[in-house]
């Protein structure tokens, strides 16, 4: 018993309603035979009619079917067919539905042999031969069609039941046990010739009775007689063809046996043209026959042949059951080779532009595995159902390729929304870190932030119109190692700046250390910032080096001011720190770059942000920043986040705070040891997730960055990307799964996913990422509101500007030493103020006020003599 009939006993309400179209779009991969699509009709041959369908329009050649239990026939075509993809059409695209503009014709053809005859065999292979597919006819005459018109060739099937073929293999059994006993014509008797001699005397015996009844002058009764023993010999010679007219000619052939040892449909070749209704009949006609005749190489000399019916209106409803043959008519059956080779998907080695073909190849997932967690994407194979990635899966590392709008930052942000729902929820305690060179992730998630969490986010936007965060490179209180700090800017510089070489290297490692030292002992607000690093360099400003110095303990760093520095001649000395100058001044005279890194102090407290459990959401916003200053911050960012977590490892393993930092556009933020954070830090608690629009690009950071990271990432998410990049990451996906073909077709949002989870590394699967949530944009602009709390306004940043480009002693100030021009007081106002000050008086960092206070105008820098700064 075929199981589907059962599911579809379980839907027999079905029956009763209307058929259901399914539009299958065969798969650009991967070889049938003809056994292979056997197996899947018989699969899905219901005691239901059904139909199989093949539709040319101007577009091309689709394939349909039209069923009750659209359920089982596409779990079957997907079983089957996994790569291809089957879709449910609407009742108003149906290609037989008929505008009033329009005319539909129709003609039939049937199989003219007996039951056990077959049309024209093909080999199992056939369809692995290219050009040998003997549907490409059929497909010809289908395309292409003007514009509006539609020819449908339909087959419409009935299963005959697993029994189909009994009395015929008994015939065959009896013929074949007759041809091996010896003949013995004298001895035996002649069947035939008794039913003959019977049939003359009964026909004697009417005719002499039908003679006396004339002579008896009863005309009526002999009338009746004659007319009955007439009508009773028709019918039995027709009750005796249909009894022996299939079995008395049966031959004993290889495709008969073939036929007869496989499931039967009776069957229907019903063709439809649509067409307008000026051109009517004539043009049906044409398309008809046009069908018709690509169908005669199926016939079969030596067995069956399609007989043609004559063409007439398409009738209202649509059939789904082959037409009755009526009473002298004989059944068109065919077998399930017959009807395979008549309809199934087009090899993939012939190039059938009329028909479309599905994109990438479909992988199903790990659905156990991947039952729980955060809902990040549906599957694309059959049956559909959610992907989700669990707990295990979140905590290591992740990768993500994509071109730009592909569909990777939003599926970082599902993940970083599910966190933050189960932080809400009391289940996760992990710190939240994004970095974000574009400004969409950041924003998009600002509202998706839950209520219980606005007060936990600090959000860094170097696009904020209204003020700008204080990110102090050299701020000793948050970056408190020297040599990593300056190692970090080294690394952020040479992967900015075209011109690079040792001297330049050093020159920029002795600046940073040095002012990083000097801040050690400075107060928070009076920190020198990388800004300063010009008047450090400046030839003509040797008393605000001197100065510095004085505050240096490190020997080594001296002399090589003293001895280094000092000792080279002018020319020289110009030469080595022009290419400095210039990258700094391009920073110095960018107003943007000047709010952002000419603040003496940092204005979050971004280790404690971690410590805590909270979220740091940076915004670089390349667009409003600028490239160089938003590299800068997010690697500075990324850096510091570092640092932080290295410092986790002084603490036990369970009082160790988990942090995810989520990192798009990794490329764009050069100067970070990306290979020693995926390979050390995990196991203090972190874990990332990165992403990149090329490898290519990674490989510009650094040649073995590329397999560094692959070789530690737990996760690899590969949407499209360009063909050099599918070729490197197809090994990491599984040649044997995934074609380079099938990396570079992947439709928006669409991507191949390979996953460890557990202990167990799962097959690559593919899955398209959700759409993103319409968040709550009360709860981004709550978020944003807050920013006033660790930002300095803009006016703040202009009255410091202004400041510092007087010259010092001309701002008027009272005995009190307020300004006399009403600027509220900042206090004292030194000639080397060329950077950030703050307001002495008040530790609370950056605040914008209401009151119009400035909140960090200017450092005051006692003793100090007015010079100008020449790079």
């Amino acid at each position: 018993m075929n199981p589907f009939s059962l599911l579809s006993g379980l839907f027999g309400s079905r029956r009763m309603s209307e058929p259901v179209i399914l539009a299958i779009t065969p798969p650009r991969s991967g070889e049938r035979t003809l056994l292979g699509v056997e197996n899947m009709l018989q699969s899905i041959a219901f005691p239901e009619p059904f139909s199989l369908e093949l539709v040319g329009d101007e577009d091309g050649v689709r394939l349909l079917a039209r069923c009750q239990d659209s359920r089982s026939v596409a779990a079957q075509i997907a079983a089957h067919y996994p790569q291809a993809r089957v879709g449910r059409l609407d009742p108003d695209e149906d290609p037989l539905l008929v505008r009033d503009d329009q005319e539909a014709w129709t003609m039939s053809l049937r199989s003219g042999g007996p039951p056990h005859a077959s049309l024209q065999q093909f080999s199992e292979d056939v369809l692995s031969d290219e050009g040998s597919d003997p549907m490409l006819a059929t497909i010809g005459a289908l395309s292409p069609l003007r514009r509006g018109e539609r020819a449908v060739s339909r087959l419409l099937l009935r299963s005959l039941g697993p029994q189909w073929a009994a009395p015929y293999e008994l015939q065959l059994e009896r013929q074949s046990a007759t041809a091996q006993r010896p003949t013995q014509q004298e001895s035996q008797v002649n069947h035939g010739e008794i039913v003959r001699l019977m049939v003359l005397g009964i026909a004697a015996l009417v005719g002499f009775r039908t003679w006396q009844y004339w002579q008896d002058g009863d005309v009526l009764k002999a009338i009746g007689l004659a007319g009955g023993a007439v009508l009773a010999a028709l019918t039995a010679a027709i009750l005796w063809a249909k009894i022996r007219g299939g079995k008395g000619n049966l031959r004993d052939s290889q495709s008969a046996r073939e036929k007869l040892s496989r499931m039967a449909f009776e069957a229907e070749l019903r063709i439809t043209a649509v067409v307008d209704a000026r051109e009517g009949r004539s043009r049906g006609e044409e398309l008809l026959r046009k069908t018709a005749a690509a169908y005669r190489h199926y016939d079969n000399p030596s067995g069956a042949r399609f007989v043609g019916h004559k063409i007439r209106p398409e009738p209202d409803t649509v059939a789904l059951a082959p037409t009755s043959p009526g009473l002298f008519g004989r059944h068109s059956v065919l077998g399930v080779r017959e009807v395979a080779a008549l309809w199934h998907p087009p090899a993939t080695r012939d190039e059938t532009p009329p028909i479309e073909r599905s994109g990438s190849r479909v992988l199903p997932p790990a659905r156990r595995e991947l039952a729980i967690g955060a809902h990040v994407g549906d599957a694309t194979s059959d049956p559909p159902g959610r992907v989700r990635f669990p707990d295990d899966l979140l905590r290591r590392h992740h990768l993500y390729v994509a071109r730009t709008r592909m569909g990777k930052s939003t599926l970082m942000q599902h993940i970083v929304a599910h966190k933050m729902e189960q932080k809400a929820l009391g289940r996760d305690d992990d710190a939240i870190v994004v970095i974000d060179p574009h400004a969409d992730l950041v924003s998009s998630l600002l509202a998706h932030v839950p209520h219980d969490l606005v007060d936990a986010v600090r959000l860094i936007d170097l696009a904020d119109h209204n003020g700008a965060p204080g990110v102090n490179l050299l701020d000793t209180r948050v970056f408190t190692d020297r040599d990593r700090t300056a190692d970090s800017v080294v690394r952020i510089a040479r992967g900015l700046w075209d011109q690079w070489g040792p001297r330049m290297q050093s020159i920029i490692e002795h600046v940073v250390k040095t002012l990083h030292e000097a801040n050690r002992k400075r107060e928070a607000n009076r920190q020198y910032t990388i800004l300063d690093a010009l008047r450090l360099l400046a030839p003509n400003d040797a008393s605000f080096r001197e100065k510095v110095l004085r505050q240096i303990d490190d020997r080594f760093i001296r002399r090589w001011w003293e001895r280094d520095f000092t000792g080279w001649n002018r020319q020289y000395q110009a030469d080595a720190v022009a290419p400095v100058q210039t990258r700094l001044s391009y920073y110095a005279s960018s107003e943007r770059t000047r709010a952002i890194l000419g603040q003496s102090r940092s204005t979050v407290d971004i280790r404690q942000t971690i410590r805590d459990g909270g979220i740091l959401l940076v915004s670089t916003a390349q667009g409003a920043a600028g490239r160089e200053v938003a590299a800068h911050v997010g690697s500075s960012m990324r850096n510091l986040v570092d640092a932080v977590i290295r410092e986790q490892g002084y603490f036990p393993p369970e009082e160790r705070r988990g942090v995810l930092v989520v990192v798009d556009e990794m490329q764009s933020m050069p100067g970070v040891d990306y290979d020693a954070m995926l390979s050390e830090l995990g196991k203090f608690g972190a874990s990332f997730i990165l992403a990149t629009q090329s490898l290519a690009k990674l490989d510009d950071l650094s040649p073995v960055l590329r397999h560094s990271i692959l070789a530690n990432v737990g996760c690899l998410a590969v949407f499209q990307v360009a063909s050099g990049d599918a070729r490197l990451l197809v090994d990491e996906l599984g040649s044997s799964r995934v074609s380079i073909d099938d990396i570079t077709g992947l439709s928006v949002h669409h991507c191949y996913v390979r996953a460890t989870v557990g202990t167990a590394r799962l097959p690559a699967f593919s899955m398209e990422v959700r759409k993103p949530e319409r968040g709550d944009m009360d709860v981004a602009w709550r978020i944003r509101e807050g920013t006033v709390d660790y930002t300095t306004s803009l006016s703040t940043i202009q009255i410091r500007d202004a400041i510092l480009d007087g010259p010092a002693g001309e701002l008027p100030k009272s005995a009190d030493g307020a300004m006399t021009n009403g600027t509220p007081p900042v206090g004292d106002v030194s000639p080397d103020a060329s950077t950030v000050g703050t307001n002495t008086g008040n530790d609370v960092p950056h605040r914008r006020r209401k009151n119009g206070h400035i909140g960090d105008a200017h450092r005051a820098r006692d003793g100090e003599t007015s010079t100008k700064e020449t790079p």
